[in-house]
């Protein structure tokens, strides 16, 4: 089962209202730009950065089975499934230090994302034909710039990361109309 933006607000409400203390989820990948509105894209899984993250897993993990979503899976996971994967530093590496944006509340669920210029940072690291999508989308939507997502760029800890998605702005500099 695909999430698009209704189904996506719908788990948020429901997570928020069977968790019973304060929980902030740090979402990336493609799931922020689908809960903006980014109405082309669907995802079944959310994406949570754990370091920018603020939950008890048990509850989190209770929570998550109440409301249908799987919660962290390791291994083959169902095509009509959704769920949380809770991405620790490793083959994704975002900066140690980046700002968040608020999305929204959800009774005990606040969902936080990084900054638009990190997340299309982050997918030109892996440029498949959904992340260059997808950054298209952002410098859309929120007016990005070239020189910004440069920057955003240079806090990437990986030096080989940050030499890849500097090649791929190539595509960027196809969608953008100027600094």
């Amino acid at each position: 089962m695909a999430l698009d933006r209704a189904k996506i607000e719908r788990v948020f409400q429901q997570l928020g209202n069977e968790l019973d203390t304060p929980t902030v989820l740090c979402i990336f990948g493609s799931s922020p730009a689908i809960f903006c509105g980014q109405q082309s894209r669907q995802t079944q899984d959310i994406d949570v950065w754990h370091a920018n993250s603020v939950y008890d897993s048990g509850k989190l993990s209770r929570a998550c089975s109440k409301v249908g979503v799987l919660y962290d899976p390791k291994g083959e996971v169902e095509p009509d499934s959704i769920y949380f994967q809770i991405v620790r530093p490793g083959i994704v590496a975002l900066p140690k230090n980046f700002e968040t944006e608020t999305l929204a509340q959800f009774g005990n669920l606040k969902l936080v994302m990084p900054a638009p210029v990190i997340l299309s940072a982050a997918k030109l690291i892996r440029a498949n034909d959904n992340d260059i999508r997808d950054v298209v989308w952002w410098i859309q939507q929120r007016n990005i710039k070239k020189h910004q997502i440069d920057k955003a760029i240079d806090n990437f800890p990986d030096s080989q990361h940050r030499e890849i998605a500097k090649e791929n702005m190539v595509f960027v500099q196809l969608v953008s109309k100027g600094d």
